[in-house]
């Protein structure tokens, strides 16, 4: 047993590309069952949807992807993590929460698929590319964003970094917005929703009324939420879902979470997910190992 302190941090929408999978599924029998049993769960060809640019970055899509993608990760890591770590901390950026709650067992697969698929249909509601946006703003260096200038149309999403805030809203006025305020570079996300801000509260609704019968069994390890930095383990399990529908229309606090993560001790990260992200929302000063499962050859190469 080790004596290293490890985070596995879960990426979240955005990182979907057309042939994740495919790989695994060449490789590994079980893969292509659990595809198959995916498309039938969600009731289309999963693979099949993957590979349409149309349904790729549309949220009740690509969604249930990421999931099942990273979950296919989690199974084959699984054991090995928890033979190797002795202490782990568990944390996922939006979606990516649902992956944590995956590995730490709170619902088998077939149980937590239904849950994202709910997640997915709920928040489609106000999924609409032509009319919401979403911005990654790389920050100028020492600027202090005001908050004050957000609302109305425009609001934070997400806290990721020291550098890096991400904003949505209705498209014109967040075009507005980037125009008249140079704080940074804005880069466009493939998403099709104003996620985690006010415009999300009916989806969250919606949500909560469909998994209200979803019995989520307590789990044992620390999970961080992005929603007020709650740590699972120290709730009860009933309180799971309406945790899981705040964090829906809530900011993701990711900066924090990370500052709580390493307060832990964490020497190691690992990265779980269809692309690296996350790990390069780790202070720069961070000493320890990072390593990113996202393909078969990363995962064979530790």
């Amino acid at each position: 047993m080790s004596n290293k302190n490890l985070s596995l941090l879960f990426t979240g929408q955005g990182s979907q590309f057309a042939e994740m999978g495919v790989d695994f599924i060449n490789k590994f029998n079980w893969v292509k069952e659990r595809y198959s049993i995916s498309s039938k769960i969600l009731g289309y060809d999963l693979l099949e949807a993957q590979r349409d640019p149309n349904l790729l970055n549309l949220t009740q899509y690509s969604q249930p992807m990421i999931f099942v993608f990273s979950s296919i990760i989690i199974d084959l890591c699984k054991n090995y993590i928890h033979k190797n770590y002795s202490k782990i901390t568990l944390a996922g950026h939006s979606l990516g929460e649902y992956c944590a709650l995956y590995f730490a067992e709170s619902l088998n697969f077939e149980e937590m698929l239904e849950v994202v698929k709910s997640r997915g249909d709920s928040m489609s509601i106000v999924s609409d590319p032509n009319k919401y946006v979403m911005y990654a703003i790389l920050k100028k260096e020492d600027l202090k964003i005001d908050e004050t200038l957000f609302g109305n149309g425009i609001y934070i999403a997400n806290i990721n970094s020291d550098r890096q805030v991400v904003v949505c809203g209705i498209k014109d006025i967040v075009n507005q917005f980037k125009e008249q305020n140079p704080i940074g570079k804005f880069i466009p996300l493939n998403v099709s929703a104003p996620f985690h801000s006010d415009l999300m509260k009916d989806s969250a609704k919606i949500f909560s009324e469909k998994i209200k019968n979803n019995s989520f069994k307590k789990i044992k390890i620390d999970l961080i939420s992005n929603h007020k930095l709650i740590n699972y383990k120290e709730i009860s399990e009933k309180d799971y879902s309406n945790q899981l529908s705040l964090q829906i229309h809530s900011p993701v606090m990711w900066s924090e979470t990370i500052k709580t993560i390493l307060n832990k001790d964490i020497n190691t990260f690992i990265e779980i997910g269809p692309k690296k992200t996350l790990l390069n929302f780790l202070p720069k000063d961070f000493q320890g190992e990072k390593y990113s499962f996202c393909s078969i050859e990363e995962i064979k190469n530790v």
